[in-house]
Order: structure tokens, then C-alpha cells, then sequence
């Protein structure tokens, strides 16, 4: 008996159904030659989960057709084989990712509902976000989120590869930064992103700047670290004896510590080469500290900057400028203040987080695109108590914010914004956590977004929708099993 086309997640926005069911016997053929690879996710995605070969032939058609919008896609069953259409890339791999979850496996028969179905997401920004810093992750691991967001349809993997405990990316400009066996090669990156690439899930790396950088600065202090005026680099004290601590955001003023950034951003964008978007960090900086900073003092009086909040902002705005060099789109954390907006470029793409720093409506009305990772109830952090079951996101929705922190804007009044195209989603974040306390809670939670992002108008009750949670994480279980 095939799978019922009702217990897809995300749920489609138009599903027929018909008596009786396909037998599918004869393979994956396509009429677009660099869909090839899609076609062997496919094929090789099936064989994991279900157990069985299929070849290539006309049992399954993936078909071209311009006269479909962008990332949607057609299921069509109703004739001799199964036909998935979609007029790009990205709208083919939903489709397979749909078309799995029709399929079941009896007796070495492929079956599938006779079904019509016509889908297309309403947001474009649907993504998961994993900490590589804090807590290592074995490259093997990264193949299997990659597989997670694909079945999804979360279109993006935000990988978090640096913070104050790990550079986890291989650097040739700063190869002191890669501690043993805690960094990816090259040859990985390169393979994260051939696998990804090829079920349709972008990559976007995390560069972490200004602040949560101490591990860069105790490998590199004369480059990174600011400078007291006796010389002194991290440890600083205030005429008062109070200590400043410093050892864990690089210096603003420096011409040495920018050209380095630069350097630094430069080889993110080589190892990224198809990610549309490069993030930079820009959150929870300890600023006090370019008080004491000999260079930062000097840097803000050449250039007229009255206090180290605006340099805070003008620092982001520089390294946003070198993304944008690079021909991509730079993201950030909310983090940079209200009154310094006049120095990020517009074209940044802002992760709004935890309504403190500048508040979502206010980011709009600024300009700025966002992206809505509400920490209540899109945060998972290992060493809080702060978690939310997944009946919390499927009664949230995007344009809403809410805090369990007393000092959030949306602590006891929820922010919610005027419905618009710039907000462009929404992601969820696992923070400090190991593959093994999150990988089941990556599946629910993961799916719980994507149902509530998919379609901003809701499918169907709790009771529903966990159960095609449910349903979809068995199957994801087994594609990402380890053999």
C-alpha cells in the first residue's frame, strides 16, 4: 500500500487524489543532462532508505517546464510512470524530496499514490543553523544535515564554523588557526558542497567578527589583539583597577588587523564558491574594550567617530563591504546599533535573534531584509534550560518575536511586524550542542520549521502535523543511518 499523499511535510498547497496506485518498474530517466546528479540523489536516497535498487529508465520522469513558476514543482502519477516537473534546479529537488515520502517498498515493488500534486514555498528563507565552534563535529556528521535539510526542504545549511573555542576552517593565509583535528580540510569543504549541491541545500559559512573571537586572538595577538598604549595586547585595566577583558574581540583601529579580516573573508568566499551568502558574525562584542585600544582610539579620532558604538557599526559596515566585493551577500546577527544603521550597507541581510540590540520592526523600517530566528522558539542551547517542544513553532509564525530573557523587547509582549516580502524567512538555531544531543531534536524541530515556513497559513491541527512529523523523521532516520 503506497503512502498517502495527506502525510507529506511540509504539507503541498494542492494535492488531488485518485483511486489505485503506480508500480513503478523501470528506473529514473530526465530530459535536462545536469539534472543527472538530482536523478542519482534520487536513485541513491531510495536504495538507502527503502532497500532496493532502481536503475535508470521511464518509471520516473524528471521533466522540464518552463511555464512553472521559480522553486515550484509538479507530481503528476495518474499515466505509466511518475513525472516530477519544475521549470529550475531548486523546484526538481523538492519535488524528489516530496516524491520520497509517496514511495513505499513491498516485495521489491516500488508503489505510489495516483496523485496530482502542485507545490511552491511561501517563503524563500528556510534554514538550520548548527554550532561547529563550540562543540566539534566530525566531518562525516555534516553529510547527514545535509540529507536533513534536504527531506525538509530548508533550503539553507548556516554553518557556525568559528567562535572563541575553534577555527574550524582551513586557512592558508593564518595556519595556526587550524588545531588538530579540529578543523575541516579544503578537500572537505569541497565535498560539503558537491553533496549539498546536489539535493539543492546551499551552504552558508559563518566568519565571526568582531567579537567571539578569542581563539583567533590567542593564536595570532600581535595581528588580532587590540593594544594598550604600554604596549600590552588583551589584559586591560581601566584607571579605576577594573579589568577589561579583550582576549576575545579583535581590534577596529588596526590597518594590519582589517587587511587581515580581508584576507581572512577572501578565503571563505574561495572555499564557498556557489554560496550566494557569506555571514560575518557582528554580535555579543565586547566594545568597552576599543576604549583602551590605542589603535581604535586613534582610528576613531582620524575618522571622526565619537564612541566605539559607532565603531562598532562602521567596523561591520567595512567587512559587509568586503563580502559584497566578493559578489555576495553579507548576513549578520542583530547586533549593530539603531543609531548606527547609516554605516551597514543596505544590501546586508540581518538574522533577527533576540529583539536587544535593534528590534525586527525597527530593522525593516530601516531598510534592511531579515530573517526571523526568534530565540523563543527557534533556539536550542545545550547549557540552557530555555527549549521549546515543537508545538511551540507550529503556533508561531515568521513575523512574530518572542524572548524568555527579562531584557528582551519581546520578553512579555510578543514583537510582531507587518506582513512583508522582507522578512525572507526564518531559521533555527542548535547552539553548543554535540551531534549526539541534538541530531534527534535537529529532525523534529527542523521539520516543525519547515511545515510552518512552507506555508504561512496552517495545513492542519498539532495533533496532524505531529504526526507527519513523525512519519517524515522515520524516513530521514534511515537515509542518514550510518552502514
Amino acid at each position: 500500500m503506497s503512502n498517502k499523499p495527506e502525510l507529506i511535510l511540509p504539507a503541498p498547497k494542492n494535492v488531488q487524489v485518485y483511486e489505485g496506485e503506480l508500480t513503478i518498474t523501470a528506473g529514473i530517466s530526465f530530459d535536462v543532462p545536469s539534472w543527472d546528479n538530482y536523478a542519482e540523489t534520487f536513485r541513491s536516497a531510495l536504495e538507502k532508505i527503502f532497500e532496493c535498487k532502481i536503475e535508470y529508465g521511464s518509471g520516473v520522469l524528471l521533466k522540464s517546464d518552463t511555464t512553472l513558476l521559480p522553486s515550484s514543482y509538479v507530481i503528476d502519477t495518474l499515466g505509466d510512470q511518475m513525472i516530477i516537473s519544475a521549470a529550475d534546479d531548486e523546484g526538481i529537488c523538492y519535488g524528489i524530496a516530496t516524491a520520497i515520502q509517496l514511495i513505499t517498498v513491498q516485495d521489491k515493488r516500488i508503489c505510489v499514490a495516483r496523485t496530482h500534486i502542485e507545490d511552491i514555498p511561501d517563503k524563500s528563507f528556510r534554514g538550520l543553523m548548527i554550532d561547529l565552534a563550540r562543540k566539534w563535529h566530525p566531518a562525516s556528521k555534516i553529510y547527514q544535515y545535509i540529507d536533513i535539510c534536504f527531506m525538509l526542504k530548508l533550503k539553507y545549511l548556516h554553518l557556525h564554523f568559528i567562535d572563541d573555542q575553534n577555527y574550524t576552517l582551513p586557512s592558508r593565509a593564518f595556519p595556526k588557526l587550524m588545531k588538530a583535528n579540529r578543523h575541516y580540510t579544503e578537500e572537505d569543504i569541497s565535498r560539503f558542497c558537491s553533496y549539498a549541491n546536489a539535493r539543492g541545500v546551499i551552504l552558508i559559512p559563518e566568519l565571526e567578527v568582531p567579537g567571539h573571537a578569542a581563539y583567533v586572538i590567542e593564536q595570532y595577538p600581535e595581528i588580532f589583539g587590540n593594544v594598550l598604549d604600554n604596549g600590552d595586547t588583551c589584559a586591560m585595566t581601566t584607571e579605576e583597577g577594573a579589568v577589561i577583558t579583550a582576549k576575545n574581540i579583535i581590534c577596529a583601529g588596526s590597518s594590519t588587523t582589517f587587511n587581515a579580516v580581508k584576507a581572512l573573508v577572501n578565503e571563505v568566499c574561495t572555499l564557498f564558491p556557489d554560496a550566494p551568502f557569506i555571514h560575518i558574525g557582528g554580535d555579543e562584542a565586547n566594545i568597552n574594550a576599543w576604549n583602551y585600544c590605542k589603535h581604535c582610539r586613534s582610528y576613531m579620532e582620524k575618522q571622526g567617530i565619537s564612541n566605539v558604538r559607532e565603531l562598532y557599526s562602521e567596523f561591520t559596515g567595512r567587512v559587509a563591504q568586503l563580502v559584497l566585493d566578493n559578489g555576495k551577500t553579507p548576513i549578520v546577527w542583530e547586533g549593530f546599533p539603531k543609531d548606527g544603521v547609516r554605516y551597514i550597507p543596505k544590501d546586508t541581510i540581518v538574522i533577527a535573534w533576540e529583539s536587544s540590540y535593534h528590534l525586527p520592526n525597527e530593522l525593516l523600517e530601516a531598510g534592511f531584509k531579515i530573517i526571523n530566528a526568534s530565540w523563543k522558539p527557534l533556539y536550542h542551547v545545550s547549557n540552557l534550560n530555555t527549549r521549546w517542544e515543537p508545538k511551540e513553532i507550529l503556533n508561531w509564525d515568521v513575523y512574530t518575536w518572542r524572548n524568555w530573557w527579562n531584557k528582551s523587547a519581546a520578553y512579555l509582549n510578543p514583537i510582531r511586524v507587518v506582513p512583508s516580502d522582507n522578512v525572507l524567512g526564518a531559521e533555527f538555531c542548535f547552539w553548543s550542542c554535540t551531534y549526539e544531543q541534538e541530531i534527534s531534536y535537529v529532525m523534529v524541530k527542523g521539520a516543525a520549521l519547515a511545515e510552518r515556513v512552507w506555508s504561512l497559513e496552517r495545513k492542519d491541527d498539532d495533533t496532524a502535523c505531529y504526526f507527519r512529523i513523525t512519519t517524515i523523521t522515520k524516513l530521514i532516520s534511515r537515509l542518514i543511518q550510518e552502514l
